[in-house]
């Protein structure tokens, strides 16, 4: 009786470690590119969760345009993008978010980028 408790909670334990690690999802990092450091944009935080990325952007002057959020993974290849169209004015700020659809793989992304989209 003694041993069947015992291995039961031995059981649970591995089962707890399991679904504790495996609902986890490791921070991945997100940057700036040079488009929008030279429109004088920074950012203050940043969240990336399950294909969602949030990022709070403050500008220091007038910055508009479309604004690119570029999964990258572990050679720097860009695997997906989210868009949203970007208008600031000066000593502006704003929370910005982007959705990635299901096609771009989530475990393959190390890092995601914003840039501005090339005219």
């Amino acid at each position: 009786m003694i041993s069947k408790i015992l291995t039961l909670s031995w059981l649970f334990f591995l089962v707890s470690i399991f679904m504790a690690t495996s609902c986890m999802e490791e921070e991945k990092a997100v940057t700036l590119g040079s488009s929008v450091t030279d429109k004088g944009i920074t950012m203050t935080s940043s969240k990336a969760e399950q294909g969602k990325v949030e990022v709070y952007l403050i500008s220091s002057s007038s910055a508009e345009g479309e604004l690119l959020a570029k999964a990258l993974n572990a050679k720097g290849q860009e695997i997906g993008r989210s868009k949203q169209t970007l208008n600031l004015g000066k000593d502006d700020a704003k929370l910005v978010s982007f959705n990635f659809d299901a096609s771009v793989n989530l475990d393959q992304v190390t890092r995601y980028m914003l840039d501005f989209r090339k005219k």
